[in-house]
């Protein structure tokens, strides 16, 4: 009988050691504290994903090609005095653009800055273009850059001035002219001085006395009085008296 109460005792406390094996899959784990610094869900990073905007893409822009297109560019450039090479501030720059397909030509002036450089921008080139540069400064002389066909859609216009020459008038040498017969050296300016102005000119009335019949009794006779020259000389028959 003791034999079996102990036998049973061994039974149970056996069963209770392998239950109490099994038993940690029923005691429930604790759920760990969360904290600001904790890793997001997949839940919450799946949102942040979806809310980042992407850049859209850049239409493309159809243009429609001829052949001998060369595209954007500019004319540019730069003003210098010829001798001393100091650039010339404040030139006008005028380009005249001649293209049969250009959408966009240079027509326009600028004036030069203080390093005497000057830009014309968005011009479009084609390689059948003709272009002319002209600049004009005070008290230089006038140049022109004549340009045609293009292989770039470029054109560098550097210009040299040479200054203006004054040259002064010469003064003015007068002799009087040589009146030819029956002429009159007259000054209708009323100051001739050392001949200038100085003309030969025909008076008014030009006499001559005529010419009375030789071997008679006629005579030169001044009908007026005062027959200068031989204004209003006459011949008269002279008939002496007694």
């Amino acid at each position: 009988m003791k034999t079996k109460i102990i036998f049973l005792f061994v039974t149970l406390l056996s069963a209770a050691m392998i239950a109490s094996c099994n038993l940690p899959w029923l005691i429930a784990k604790p759920t760990p504290t969360s904290s600001s610094t904790s890793t997001p869900s997949i839940k919450n990073t799946a949102t942040i994903q979806t809310t980042i905007s992407k850049e859209a893409p850049s239409p493309t822009v159809t243009t429609t090609y001829i052949a001998g297109d060369l595209g954007w560019g500019s004319i540019h450039g730069r003003v210098t005095d010829a001798g001393a090479g100091a650039p010339i501030v404040g030139a006008k720059v005028t380009c005249w653009h001649y293209s049969y397909t250009s959408p966009a030509r240079c027509n326009a002036s600028i004036l030069t800055n203080q390093d005497g450089e000057f830009v014309f921008t968005d011009i479009y080139f084609h390689d059948t273009d003709h272009i002319q540069v002209n600049v004009d400064a005070i008290g230089y002389t006038t140049q022109t850059i004549d340009a045609r066909f293009f292989t770039w859609p470029s054109l560098t216009a550097d210009f040299a001035l040479v200054p203006t020459v004054s040259v002064e008038p010469p003064s003015a040498v007068c002799t009087r002219p040589a009146c030819r017969p029956y002429e009159a050296l007259t000054c209708p300016q009323g100051n001739c001085t050392g001949g200038c102005g100085y003309i030969c000119a025909t008076p008014a009335a030009i006499c001559t006395p005529p010419a009375c019949a030789i071997g008679t009794s006629e005579v030169y006779y001044c009908s007026s009085g005062a027959c200068a020259g031989g204004c209003g000389t006459t011949c008269a028959t002279f008939t002496p008296g007694p």
